[in-house]
């Protein structure tokens, strides 16, 4: 079956349809090395196929500067493919005569989806019903197939079936001898075999023979295998019957329980890889990542892009994987420039606190003395008048005044008074930052400070390297010349961003 359709245009590819699981990205890439001078100097009219992997093969073929590229199973012949293609190419031609707009096509694109969707059936991707007479083969294809059914010669019946959005022919064998030369005809060209057998009554030789038959006949077909008629079966015995058969896994069914269809749709789909669709909130993850980048957070836009790719991967959904690539190289070389503006500045001149900061020292005056005898010049401690303020204190008190206690009467007076610890107050203002030998790596509470200035500026829309962090860190706490708090922190954090918003 076909599993990608991608298109490029002068090297690169401007448009991909998927089918079902084929290669992955890092996959394409080396197959886009592989045809690279097909895409260099394009070779028109003819048809190329060669195998990349275990499991897939490519088929491409150019047209003046377009390339069509096909990824396919191993199974599909290129007698098949060929029609596909220049299907493909002809109604491509005719809805994009100018490929480097198909990006501002949507309708058309769309009307592309679907002719592709619908293409697939000509193709006619194989499932075959295999397995012993009486194993309920006929059953399962009753329980699969459409309406409309035609004959194959006189010993097979098949019907369409259809799973996601992809039609296959279903085929079911009509001879109830189990060794016919006939299966060969049959099983050959199968994208997928279903070996049904009976759980309640099989023989290893036949399932034996089955086994043999795809594996030279059809071996690159992809293989289910179901035991039937599980309900005959007791709990007790089904490992005994596993250890018996010696068969690689198979899944225990029973065609008569109600829910057996969904059961094996399931599997179907599984064994084929068929395409899983992207989930359902990646619109609001893309417009989240896009408002994220117009609000100029580009280091979190670089993020959501990157998470937009994986999931792109991981779905094998190329269709904006280009576009979100494009986006992370652009945002990418966006922070770079401003980083390298950042250094620039931060080699100019050290992180500063703005403005004045005006502290406030308290100083305790010490208990008056008990006793007349206690109080000796020694145990008075006069405060230090900076020099500042010496003339206006001269001029408002005597030296008597200043010794504050070498006087009988103040004693008597403040024993009168009932003496309290009273609080001297003097404020003045620091205009430069005091320098101070605390050292950064000696106080192990400043540690986490780094990593959290950094993520605040995350947090802020820009960012700074863990050292830079530390750098600026440091000279906060020489600045303050005092153990750092959170409050500290934020404040750098924002004026940081702001002195960055600024400059940019």
């Amino acid at each position: 079956m076909i599993r990608q359709v991608h298109v490029f245009y002068k090297g690169d590819r401007i448009y991909n349809y998927s089918y079902a699981i084929g290669l992955s990205d890092e996959d394409l890439n080396n197959v886009k090395k592989i045809i690279q001078s097909f895409l260099d100097m394009p070779i028109s009219g003819k048809i190329f196929q060669r195998p990349v992997s275990e499991n897939f093969q490519i088929f491409h073929k150019s047209e003046q500067s377009i390339l069509f590229l096909i990824i396919a199973d191993l199974t599909d012949q290129i007698e098949y493919v060929k029609n596909i293609i220049n299907k493909i190419i002809v109604k491509f031609n005719k809805l994009f005569p100018d490929p480097s707009s198909i990006h501002l096509e949507s309708d058309k694109k769309s009307e592309f989806d679907l002719y592709l969707r619908e293409i697939q059936y000509d193709l006619h991707s194989k499932i075959t019903i295999l397995g012993p007479f009486n194993s309920g083969k006929t059953t399962l294809y009753n329980l699969l197939r459409s309406n409309n059914e035609k004959l194959i010669m006189n010993f097979a019946k098949s019907s369409l079936f259809k799973i996601e959005n992809l039609k296959f022919d279903l085929w079911d064998f009509q001879l109830d001898d189990n060794f016919s030369l006939l299966w060969s005809k049959f099983v050959s060209g199968s994208d997928l075999i279903i070996l049904l057998f009976d759980l309640s009554n099989y023989h290893l030789k036949v399932i034996d023979h089955f086994l043999n038959l795809i594996k030279r006949e059809s071996k690159f077909s992809k293989v289910i295998i179901l035991g039937n008629k599980r309900d005959l079966v007791e709990e007790i015995d089904i490992k005994l019957v596993r250890n018996e058969l010696n068969l690689p896994h198979f899944e225990e069914i029973s065609l008569i329980n109600d829910n057996v269809k969904d059961q094996i749709l399931f599997l179907i789909s599984k064994t084929l890889a068929l395409r899983k669709y992207l989930p359902q909130n990646f619109k609001h993850l893309m417009k989240d990542a896009i408002d994220t980048e117009n609000e100029g957070k580009l280091v979190l836009a670089i993020a959501k892009y990157k998470e937009l790719i994986k999931i792109c991967n991981e779905y094998q959904d190329f269709t904006y994987l280009d576009t979100f690539k494009q986006k992370v190289d652009e945002l990418q070389k966006m922070v770079e420039k401003q980083s390298e503006r950042r250094r620039a500045e931060e080699s100019k001149k050290k992180f500063e606190i703005p403005g004045k900061i005006i502290f406030t020292k308290k100083v305790l005056v010490k208990p008056l003395p008990t006793s007349e005898s206690e109080i000796t010049q020694s145990s008075i401690e006069i405060p230090q008048v900076p020099k500042k303020f010496e003339s206006e204190i001269t001029n408002k008190k005597t030296a008597e005044d200043l010794t504050l206690f070498n006087k009988e009467e103040k004693i008597q007076q403040l024993r009168k008074d009932s003496w309290q610890p009273q609080e001297i107050k003097t404020e003045f203002k620091v205009i430069a930052p005091i320098e101070t030998s605390i050292s950064y790596k000696e106080m192990p509470d400043l540690l986490n400070y780094p990593k959290t200035l950094q993520n605040l500026i995350e947090q802020k829309g820009s960012s700074l390297s863990l050292k830079l962090c530390e750098q600026l860190v440091r000279e906060l706490q020489n600045t303050l010349a005092r153990v750092l708090t959170m409050e500290d922190i934020q404040m750098a954090a924002e004026v940081f961003v702001k002195q960055e918003s600024s400059t940019i």
